[in-house]
């Protein structure tokens, strides 16, 4: 019992973490992301949403570990280093952000699978952990091939509509692209050109395809593990 009375406070707290990550990830891929391609407005909310994003992942895995230390510092560095890289334009800046920004998701996913998913029950929890992560990889995927389109240009994708060389607007055109390919929807507006655009077009479709068959006999072995310890 006093075990239980001790971890119920702190499963609270990272549950709330988990929910305003999902939450502020949500925003930005299907709310302000689309609307930062028109709307003024929007393009400000949907660039310091990530650092909301940000901020809710360090909470999410504070914990005293090593791992969890280089978490919260890229963390540090990336909130400032959000706006700076997307408003002034400058190619290296941008660059050095995305870079950053997808080791910290990659971090932030695998601390996250690793306390989540090393319970035996099933909960909010795991539940919370398991779409973080998938959105996780629709955000990588994104943020490269951002990455990809800063430096080669319109020979990375061909878009159907004029390519959109604004920092904003184009990682908001990626992550469109990219959770169309996640899904494995592909409406052909954005078609991958380049052959490392194509790599990762196919990697991230088998992601998709892989990571919620994974999950589920995760889940499945994790409940029955939970039945047969009762």
């Amino acid at each position: 019992m006093p075990a239980t009375a001790t971890a119920t406070p702190t499963g609270i707290g990272r549950d709330r973490s988990l929910s305003a990550l999902v939450v502020f990830e949500a925003l930005a891929i299907f709310v302000f992301g689309p609307f930062a391609t028109v709307h003024e407005a929007s393009r400000h909310i949907f660039v310091f949403n990530f650092c909301f994003i940000v901020l809710a992942g360090v909470f999410a895995v504070a914990r005293h570990t090593r791992l969890a230390k280089v978490v919260a510092g890229l963390g540090m560095v990336l909130i400032p280093l959000q706006p700076l890289s997307l408003y002034i334009g400058q190619l290296w800046l941008t660059s050095v952000y995305i870079l950053l920004f997808v080791a910290f998701l990659g971090l932030l996913s695998w601390l996250i699978l690793v306390h989540v998913f090393r319970r035996s029950r099933i909960n909010l929890h795991c539940i919370l952990g398991a779409v973080a992560v998938y959105l996780h990889l629709g955000l990588i995927f994104a943020l490269l091939g951002t990455l990809l389109v800063l430096h080669v240009g319109d020979k990375a994708y061909a878009f159907a509509d004029a390519l959109e060389t604004e920092h904003v607007r184009l990682l908001s055109r990626m992550i469109y692209f990219s959770f169309t390919t996640l899904t494995s929807v592909g409406f052909g507006d954005i078609t991958p050109v380049f052959p490392l655009a194509r790599s990762l077009a196919n990697l991230e479709g088998l992601c998709g395809q892989l990571f919620p068959a994974i999950l589920l006999a995760r889940l499945v072995s994790m409940e029955l593990e939970s039945r047969h310890a009762e």
